[in-house]
Order: structure tokens, then sequence, then C-alpha cells
């Protein structure tokens, strides 16, 4: 009967077969990548014995940065009016906030959700895994001395995002490296999405089909696979040597919109080729001209899609290092841009950094720092995906 039909049972088992054997694959990528977030979050706790002046105490919830520090001072050896003096003082109040880190623990010797205050010259004294720092709690907690304290530390915190990078790993902070990438990507994307959504329009609207459109489609796709150290010692001869840029925000911005321009063409032409003719020749019908068919018909019918591909363009352009390391990204900076021309360090190099030092606390600071960034592509991903499910329209 199957046969009557036209269907052959065994290449319909073939085929089933083939589909299962696909989920395989699938569910090894899955598992793979399950098991590194779970790893790097893993990493990004750790159970610590810190000493240091003052470190031992610990502070209930809704205690005052200032009472924190003036306590500190205090035990070592200010006056009451010298601390008053410094903490109204902008410049030695911004100092002392950079200096002294106030974190919120879950877990702490004296109780749990408690705060502490971290100092430059604090030490570790004792730095364990999540695991075996909680199974030897009790033993390490009765082997404290005087001024040490035990903490469960997330070194992934809010003092974490808005914090410096410092050499002492207990004050890191990645807030220079967030302010970096919105610098560079801002204006990476500023410059790419009008020439790469300009170039689309232009292949797919205007030139006419033939051996020139061909040859410009072969090599912005080609150009989308080319590794991105090429495009870093491009920008490296060209806008920081050749125009004079410097290692600085908008040399990188140029860089990466190189780099983002034939991904954002690409996309964009595909979103264009998706709009049906109908819809043209129905424009052109009602008599409107080859302009406002285009502005006025498909770009906002191709919209959805090219948005999706420019948010994707983003994501990979947010987790590039290579070539913003080859046009002078800075890996230490511990100021905020201020501007085109200002020196800056991103997520990407500011964790490389982390990962090559010899401490290993910069290792669980380089796993906050993973995280951030994991964070900041979840939400660019999350945001095309429902871009997409919101504006997709069925022809």
């Amino acid at each position: 009967m199957n046969r009557a039909f036209g269907q052959d049972p065994w290449k319909a088992r073939i085929d089933r077969t083939f589909a299962r054997a696909l989920v395989l694959p699938l569910l090894l990528a899955l598992l793979l990548l399950a098991t590194l977030l779970g790893d790097t979050l893993y990493r990004s706790f750790s159970v610590q014995v810190v000493g240091g002046e003052g470190a031992g105490r610990t502070y209930p919830l809704g205690t005052p940065w200032e009472t924190l520090v003036k306590e500190r001072l205090l035990a070592e050896g200010y006056l009451e009016e010298e601390v008053q003096e410094l903490l109204q003082d902008p410049k030695e109040r911004r100092a002392l906030w950079l200096q002294n880190r106030v974190e919120l623990m879950p877990l702490t010797h004296e109780g749990p959700f408690r705060l502490v205050l971290t100092g430059l010259y604090d030490e570790r004294l004792g730095d364990y895994s999540l695991l075996q720092g909680l199974r030897r709690w009790e033993e390490l907690k009765a082997s404290l001395g005087e001024g040490e304290r035990l903490v469960l530390n997330p070194w992934l915190d809010a003092s974490f995002l808005t914090r410096y990078p410092s050499r002492s790993p207990l004050l890191a902070g990645i807030a220079p490296a967030i302010v970096g990438t919105l610098w560079v990507l801002g204006l990476a994307l500023l410059i790419a999405i009008p020439v790469g959504v300009g170039t689309a329009i232009l292949l797919e609207e205007y030139l006419r089909q033939g051996r020139l459109s061909r040859i410009l489609e072969v090599n912005l796709r080609n150009l989308a696979g080319v590794p991105s150290i090429v495009y870093g010692l491009l920008g490296l001869a060209l806008f920081v040597r050749g125009f004079g840029f410097g290692p600085t925000v908008l040399a990188a911005s140029f860089t990466l919109a190189l780099l983002g321009i034939p991904v954002i063409v690409v996309t964009s032409r595909e979103a264009l080729r998706s709009v049906p003719d109908s819809i043209r020749q129905a424009a052109f019908a009602l008599g409107a001209t080859r302009r406002q068919v285009v502005f006025r018909t498909v770009v906002p019918a191709a919209l959805p899609g090219m948005v999706t591909g420019v948010i994707l363009s983003a994501a990979r352009l947010i987790g590039e290092a290579a070539p913003l390391l080859l046009v002078g990204a800075a890996a230490y900076v511990p100021y905020i841009p201020s501007g085109p021309l200002s020196e800056y360090t991103v997520i990407p190099v500011q964790i490389y950094l982390w990962v090559s030092q010899n401490q290993p606390e910069f290792a669980r600071v380089a796993a906050a720092g993973i995280l951030v960034m994991l964070m900041v592509l979840s939400v660019l991903y999350l945001a095309a995906l429902y871009l997409r499910n919101r504006f997709r329209r069925e022809w």
C-alpha cells in the first residue's frame, strides 16, 4: 500500500534514523555549554579567610558606607576631626571609596547576609573552592585569629559592576571596561549601520543583477568570514597610524565597524529578499516612484530582519578582543573613558588581563567578568529573538 502511494518504508526509516542522529550533536553541544557555564559560575564563588587592619568585623545590613570607613580610620589611629575632614573633601572621599570596598556577603563567621569592608591593604590568608570551603567552614571559623574574617565571597556583586580595576583582586571591578565597551560598540554601530544597510539597499533594490552584483555578493560573504585579527591589522595600519587616531576609542570603533559591516550587509539583503515582489509590483501599480517603493514599502517590511541582523552583529562585536588588542586597547585603565579620543578598555581585554595574572584570585575575578559578558550577550540575543518573533510577517 505504501509503495502504491510513492512511499518507500526503507527511505522513511532511514530519514527517521538520520533525524534522530542529528539530535545527538545538539545534545552534546548543549551539555558542553552547560558544563562551561556551570564551571564559570562555580569559580565565581569562593570561601576566603581575609586579614588586615579592621578586617575581622562584619556589619548588619543598612550600615552607611561612611560609618564603616570612619570606624576603620579611627582604628588606624586617625583623630575624629581628621576623619571628618577626609570624608568632606571630595578628592579624599573618592580615594577612600577606591581603597575600601563594601560588599554584601551571604555567609560570614558572624552570621548570614552581613556587610564587610575590604581595604586596600587587606590580604587573602586562605582561598578555598566553594565545596571545600563549605565542608571545612566550622574548622576555618574556629581557627580565625585576631583581625581575620571568614566569608563566602560571591565575586560578582553590585560593587564589582561599579568599581575600578585594581592590582588587588579583593578590590577589582569592571566599571571602566563596561563603559569602554558601550563607547566602542555604540560608535561602531553608528558607523556600520548606515553603511551596511545602505549598501544592502543599493545592491538589492537599485543595482541590476549581473556579474558585478555577483562579484560584490561573493566578496561580502567572504569578508564576513575573515578572521577578526586581520581587521585588527588593518585598523592598526589605517586608523591608529595612517589617520593618526592613536590607541583611542575612535580607532577601535572604526575597526569594529569594518568587522561588522559585511555581516549587516548580508543579513539586511536577506531581509530585503524576504519581501515578496508582489508588494513592490502593487506599489508601482499605484504610481509610486522607485524611492517611495523602497523606503516606504520594502524597507519597513524588512526592518525586523534588519534589526535582528544588527543585534546579532553587535553580539559578535562585543566579544572581540584580538583586533582591539592590536589597535591599542589598554589592559589596565583606572578611569572611565571621557570621549572618542580617550584611552579605553573593553570587557574581553579586561578578562584577558585578569586571566594572565599570577595571583589565583584573579581567576575568580575573571570568572565574574565572564559572567557579566555572558549576561550582556544573553540580553542581546533575547532582544533579537523577541524582535524577530514580535514583528515577523508571513507572506
